[in-house]
């Protein structure tokens, strides 16, 4: 899985919850998007979901408190693909 198909996938589902939301940039804040904590939290399952990814409990929580970008989503999900 490259990282151009995890960018991808990632600005498709957030576009998704956003009722397609035009163009976003990866140094787009989350917030700026309108995405709380829970549409944080929801995103990422079903990222890691899509991607058959499973994060451990620390890693999930340590992105809920730390996630600020559109970009954070993405290094998240190469960082568990790693495993």
């Amino acid at each position: 899985m490259s990282r151009v198909d995890i960018r991808k996938r990632v600005h498709h589902f957030i576009s998704q919850r956003l009722d397609d939301h035009p163009q976003f940039e990866d140094n787009q804040t989350l917030q700026a998007l309108g995405l709380d904590k829970q549409d944080i939290e929801d995103l990422m399952f079903r990222l890691e979901d899509e991607f058959e990814l499973t994060a451990f409990t620390e890693e999930e929580d340590r992105l809920l408190k730390e996630a600020v970008t559109v970009n954070d989503l993405s290094r998240f999900l190469q960082k568990i693909a790693r495993h």
